[in-house]
């Protein structure tokens, strides 16, 4: 049997979307009680929050045989949920909204439908960018930020390791 096709892929899948799920939750709920005061109990959603996303790790190498995705792969996979979302499912909800009344939602599901496309472009980007190789070297002279320690420095590439703070090249943005 195709292992992708077996009910145990498919309860992979459904474990791996739980366990995002409720790490998501965990991080809401960890915000929403240190906005009450209690930042004790915000640190204990923090730590379960870090539990579920290490679960969904789990899944999601048992169903890529043991490996992740790499950073392109990732930016692709995001960019296409993104465009899905913006173009179609929070496009879709925002009319069932206003063919229901609730014209104030369905201006939200069309704001961040314009969000999700917002996404897409910035994903598709650096995809790019990465095919490339460009993202810390560029054709012509750029400013560059350690995002670490704040260093600026100028060239056509970020420094390989920053010379304040010691943090690696990927620690660098354009400025």
């Amino acid at each position: 049997m195709d292992f992708q096709q077996s009910r145990t892929f498919a309860n992979l899948q459904k474990a791996y979307e739980e366990e995002l799920l409720s790490c998501a939750k965990h991080n809401i709920y960890a915000q929403q009680a240190r906005q009450e005061g209690y930042i004790q109990i915000g640190n204990i959603f923090d730590i379960s929050s870090h539990y579920e996303r290490e679960h969904a790790i789990v899944f999601l190498k048992l169903m890529n045989n043991y490996e992740m995705p790499n950073t392109l792969e990732n930016l692709l996979s995001s960019s296409a949920t993104e465009r899905n979302e913006g173009n179609n499912l929070f496009r879709e909800y925002a009319q069932i909204a206003r063919e229901e009344g609730y014209d104030h939602i369905a201006i939200l599901f069309d704001g961040i439908a314009n969000i999700e496309i917002n996404q897409e472009v910035i994903f598709n980007t650096f995809a790019s960018l990465i095919r490339q190789d460009a993202v810390f070297c560029k054709d012509n002279e750029r400013l560059w930020i350690c995002s670490n320690c704040g260093n600026i420095m100028g060239g056509l590439c970020a420094p390989t390791i920053c010379p304040i703070c010691g943090y690696p090249q990927g620690y660098y943005q354009e400025y």
